[in-house]
């Protein structure tokens, strides 16, 4: 185990690197072939419903396979989870790269979606086992820092590689990158801890699995047709039976796949909650800009993601920054700015009138904040928990930031699509957004500060603790 202070060597950051750069492909092919959904409709005579599966495939794999992450952890070494992986995801980037067919495409996505789904848990895993405690905050804001260009630069990357040499190019640009990443990787990862042979709980396994494919799917159901169909409700029983099935099939297991007893410590659970709401929140602005400067604004879909550039940016570039500081000063400085930048984004987005310069400057505020907050709310929980509950506790803040982000996006496509569902005229459906747009921000600041109050809670519970 590392010890509590010391230094960073160059082998261990490069180890967090490379498997930061399995994450940051994975999520910047989401991201830019998004951008493309509508040209690959034509081309393969698809509906939009069944194109989103390129997106929506992907996150329910990744979520099934973060579960296990804790289990591999034990199970196998670091460079063999890792080598695997990348191989499953190059093998899925060069499917893609030729594809012909819908189904040879999505099946591409898929095995990307089984790299990212091990990446992402397996580097803040290194981090927390292999980095000392001091340096911790610096490590997860260079981890942080890599995960967050790619939703900052995939459109843009995406669009541009689309419209002058085709959307198969992406892939091709992307190869070479996590090519370069395993040779990193197979040099640079070791193993510090023991491995056991511990079995698969598959039936720990099936039940999460089930919660969360229920959930994201139940999200989209009722935005769309509302909670009275059978659908819906079959969907829903599915959900909370996957959940309170664990919920008491779990202590009865020796060693759980995500141990439930992480949530008694409060500083975790208060932690993991503020997280689930903030990104909610930061999801439902990434859905509502876009449609809001295009439907009202009248601006095309350059100017919508340009608009959106300056904050994902600034939230990449602020993942380091607030990572020193939290090293440097403890959680408590980096998470306040954090907050209270958030809020204040959060409030001028809902009361400034809508135009394209104040949502920029919003939303940038609001993704200033989101820098500071996000990567220490998640070192300060893990943190504050045993060692043994680090890995699981890896695991649940992955699985709900992918949870948390489709109630995001749903969020705001039901409350939007409540106003214009009666809007007859082309007036009327501008009017219809700009309403829906106002309320949606209007509910993001309660939101906020729901989030905030679990927030400041837990900074005054490590108070209480120290």
């Amino acid at each position: 185990m590392p010890k509590l202070e010391g230094e960073l060597s160059t082998r261990l950051i490069l180890s967090v690197v490379s498997i930061g750069l399995l994450g940051f492909s994975d999520i910047m092919l989401e991201t830019a072939l998004n951008v493309s959904f509508p040209l690959l409709m034509t081309e393969f005579d698809v509906t939009s419903s069944t194109v989103q599966w390129l997106t929506s495939g992907v996150i329910l794999l990744t979520s099934m396979v973060v579960i296990l992450s804790p289990w591999l952890k034990q199970r196998f070494t670091n460079r063999s989870q890792f080598m695997v992986a990348t191989v499953i995801s190059i093998v899925g980037v060069l499917i893609d790269a030729v594809s012909s067919n819908f189904g040879l495409t999505l099946f591409g996505r898929l095995l990307q979606g089984i790299g990212g789904g091990v990446g992402m848990p397996l580097m803040y895993n290194v981090i927390f086992e292999q980095v000392p405690e001091n340096k911790r905050g610096t490590m997860v804001g260079i981890g942080s820092l890599i995960i967050s260009f790619a939703p900052a630069i995939g459109p843009a990357f995406g669009g541009y590689l689309t419209q002058n040499f085709g959307w198969r190019t992406v892939f091709w640009v992307v190869l070479p990158v996590q090519i370069g990443s395993l040779v990193i990787g197979w040099v640079t990862i070791k193993q510090v801890s023991r491995l056991t042979k511990e079995k698969l709980d598959l039936i720990g396994w099936v039940l999460l699995s089930a919660f969360f494919v229920a959930g994201i799917f139940v999200i989209e159901r009722i935005s769309s047709h509302g909670v009275t169909n059978i659908t819906s409700v079959a969907l829903l029983l599915m959900m909370f039976g996957g959940i309170g099935g664990y919920l008491l099939y779990a202590p009865h297991v020796v060693n759980p796949l995500l141990n439930p007893a992480i949530f008694k410590f409060k500083i975790f659970s208060l932690s993991i909650t503020a997280s689930f709401i903030t990104q909610v929140v930061n999801l439902t602005f990434n859905y509502a800009l876009p449609m809001t400067i295009q439907m009202v604004l009248f601006q095309n879909s350059q100017v919508a993601g340009l608009t959106l550039l300056p904050g994902a940016l600034g939230y990449a570039l602020m993942a380091i920054i607030s990572g020193r500081l939290y090293d440097r000063y403890g959680a408590r400085l980096p998470i306040m700015i954090g907050l209270v930048l958030i809020l204040i984004g959060t409030i001028m987005m809902a009361v400034l009138p809508i135009s394209l310069y104040g949502m920029l400057f919003s939303f940038l505020v609001i993704q200033l904040g989101s820098g500071f907050w996000f990567g220490n709310n998640m070192t300060n929980a893990i943190s504050h928990v045993p060692t043994n509950y680090q890995s699981a506790g890896n695991s649940i803040f992955t699985a709900t930031n992918n949870y948390s982000a489709a109630v995001g996006i749903a969020l705001a496509a039901g409350i939007i699509s409540i106003f214009q569902k009666h809007a007859d005229s082309a007036d009327r459906l501008i009017t219809a957004t700009h309403l829906g747009a106002t309320w949606l921000f209007r509910i993001d600041v309660f939101l906020i500060v729901l989030a905030a109050i679990f927030s400041v809670r837990v900074l005054t519970s490590v108070n209480k603790k120290g």
